[in-house]
């Protein structure tokens, strides 16, 4: 069967073993190009079709999309949660009838949280002062590292996609109760760690309760101390309690050293005492032999 009637030319090929260059691929093309619209010309009755069909294909080939190793696409069927999709080239029906959103699931996200005392501060960020269990302000920094679990809670629970306003919100509520769980001096003190650790487990359950998709990885603290205004007599206090473990301790030291030396003394003499009364005792008997 002849080829004249292909527009593209399509299943001819190339005669001998020459490999066709750059400009030999473009001025087939172009010909081939020049070849389908005169085809076009001579059969004008229908040329609209042949359009509608190629702007069907064009819309259609915009349903392909390309999910980055990073990412997870949520993808929306007029308006409603139809399919999560992984990494690689995938395709959804066009706009308007589906729409996909990607997530990027690796990412690891910082939000920084300062929580003072100080008139200036943000209120924005709904920031103020925390009390220890012991009913003494102190003022915090910490960070919170997080990122996305489940792509798909994440996108529709996460309020008006701010999830760094969501985080801080439910990080400070975390810290404050946390905080107000123990004494100040714990906290400024060794429970550092221990204050990381337990609020970074129950900013998950907050999180969790409210299904919005995020793990949290890490809560660091970066700064606690009093305010301001009475941190050079707390710390003086500090210093005072600190002067007076030491004095306790090596009180505790000097007891524990003075009485096992005083107790052997004490053995020494009395196995001393003993050993004269046996001597004495001995040479009395042996002049009354003798």
């Amino acid at each position: 069967m002849s080829d004249d009637n292909n527009p593209w030319n399509l299943g001819k090929k190339p005669v001998g073993n020459k490999t066709p260059n750059n400009e030999d691929i473009l001025s087939k093309a172009v010909s081939d190009i020049r070849f389908f619209l005169n085809g076009l010309t001579r059969n004008r009755g229908k040329t609209p079709y042949f359009i509608i069909v190629i702007i069907l294909l064009l819309y259609a080939c915009t349903g392909f999309y390309i999910v980055h190793p990073s990412e997870e696409s949520i993808e929306l069927t007029f308006g409603r949660y139809s399919n999560t999709e992984t990494p690689g080239l995938r395709y959804h029906f066009p706009y308007p009838i589906d729409k996909v959103f990607k997530v990027n699931v690796k990412e690891v996200n910082r939000e920084e949280i300062m929580v003072s005392s100080s008139y200036g501060r943000d209120t924005d960020r709904g920031e103020g002062v925390m009390l220890t269990g012991d009913e003494n302000i102190v003022n915090v920094n910490f960070e919170v590292q997080w990122r996305v679990r489940d792509a798909k809670d994440y996108l529709f629970k996460v309020r008006d996609y701010k999830p760094g306003f969501s985080v801080k919100n439910a990080a400070e509520s975390a810290m404050r109760e946390i905080i107000g769980k123990n004494t100040i001096s714990f906290a400024l003190g060794q429970g550092r760690p221990e204050i990381s650790r337990d609020t970074t487990i129950l900013l998950q359950q907050i999180l969790d309760g409210y299904q919005m998709g995020i793990e949290i990885l890490s809560v660091q603290m970066k700064k606690i101390d009093p305010p301001e205004k009475v941190i050079s007599s707390f710390r003086d206090v500090q210093s005072a309690r600190a002067d007076k473990e030491r004095t306790i301790n090596e009180a505790y030291a000097y007891n524990n050293d003075i009485i096992p030396r005083a107790k052997g003394e004490a053995i020494k003499i009395k196995l001393d005492a003993q050993a004269y009364e046996n001597q004495i005792i001995n040479e009395a008997q042996e002049s009354y032999l003798s």
